[in-house]
């Protein structure tokens, strides 16, 4: 398994990251037993980083990672991120929120600390609905909260999840604040990487080339866009709802548009449109990890296979993009 840097946070991390969010769900809702041979394939395949986050599950994903990681003693082979959601609050709230918010998830983690510490709101230029940090929030209390448990010693590096309106996501992008930011990038809209080629949805203007030349680490989210990417509306029992998207997608177009995907596997000559969306985030130059959320162990052992196979090539980046083409 290729190890990539993670910006300039001196962390190395696997080109495949393990998602243990409740979309994929296996590690929310799985079996203990199928939790465990996951991790341990997952390691044994050289899987070094596990993303997952106190609300997925109400920190039942937290708790069963680990659970996991301590039977199988691997807590010192891997690179873990964790995130905080913050509730809307009054001027001061933040610094409060954010400690308690990372406490708790160490304690269901069984850590002393993490690696990385995301913000996983969405971001606007002014206050907004449904959770949105203003620019400004974000920028001064919000980032001062976490830099003061980077100092306590709980994160070792912080970062934020790049959703909400483009604009204020670049701009936190380039701050010194940040170190990693986690982008939505996938080949139905693969804008965060090609400016212009949103497929219909929010263009995030590039975000990773800004990220990167910044020197942050830039993990990919949303892969398969929620599993979209199969052209398939299909679920496994494991899977949870994959809501209303990000950036405008609605799960079900995306599937609708995925078979565009499924058609073009077919012609590069690629096993499945999963491998061609996986190997598609894989081929972007600046992302460090791509993280795929699991619902069964075969799902793992494909996303293994996929990863190995390398970047997509060339040729089928620029079939991709021209599926998203602007007026397409």
């Amino acid at each position: 398994m290729e190890q990539r840097a993670l910006g300039s946070t001196g962390l190395r991390v696997s080109a495949l990251g393990f998602g243990c969010g409740a979309v994929g769900g296996l590690m929310v809702r799985g079996t203990a037993e199928d939790q465990r041979k996951a991790v341990a394939r997952a390691l044994d395949a050289g899987i070094t980083y596990f993303d997952t986050a106190a609300l997925y599950g109400n920190g039942a994903s937290e708790e069963n990672l680990g659970r996991v990681m301590r039977e199988l003693g691997a807590w010192q082979q891997v690179v873990v991120g964790t995130k905080v959601r913050l509730p809307p609050g009054e001027p001061g709230w933040a610094s409060a929120a954010v400690r308690e918010s990372l406490e708790a998830s160490l304690k269901r983690l069984g850590r002393s600390d993490v690696d990385v510490f995301h913000l996983h709101n969405p971001l606007g230029l002014t206050k907004g609905d449904g959770g949105t940090l203003d620019l400004g929030t974000v920028l001064g209390e919000v980032a001062a909260a976490l830099e003061a448990v980077k100092t306590a010693g709980l994160a070792r590096h912080v970062g934020f999840t790049g959703t909400g309106d483009s604009t204020a996501v670049r701009q936190v992008a380039i701050s010194e604040a940040f170190e990693t930011v986690q982008a939505y990038f996938n080949a139905l809209n693969p804008s965060a990487g090609y400016t212009g080629h949103a497929g219909g949805q929010q263009d995030f203007e590039g975000l990773i080339d800004t990220a990167a030349l910044a020197g942050h680490g830039v993990i990919v989210i949303r892969v398969l866009a929620a599993g979209a990417a199969t052209g398939s509306s299909e679920r496994e029992a494991n899977a949870g709802d994959p809501g209303g998207g990000i950036g405008g997608s609605d799960y079900a177009e995306d599937v609708a548009h995925a078979a565009r995907l499924v058609e073009l596997a077919k012609e590069l000559g690629l096993e499945s449109s999963v491998e061609l969306a996986l190997r598609f985030g894989l081929a972007k130059t600046g992302v460090s990890t791509v993280l795929v959320g699991f619902s069964t162990l075969g799902h793992l052992e494909d996303a293994i296979r996929f990863t190995e196979r390398g970047p997509l090539s060339s040729e089928g980046v620029q079939r991709v993009l021209e599926m998203n083409a602007p007026g397409r």
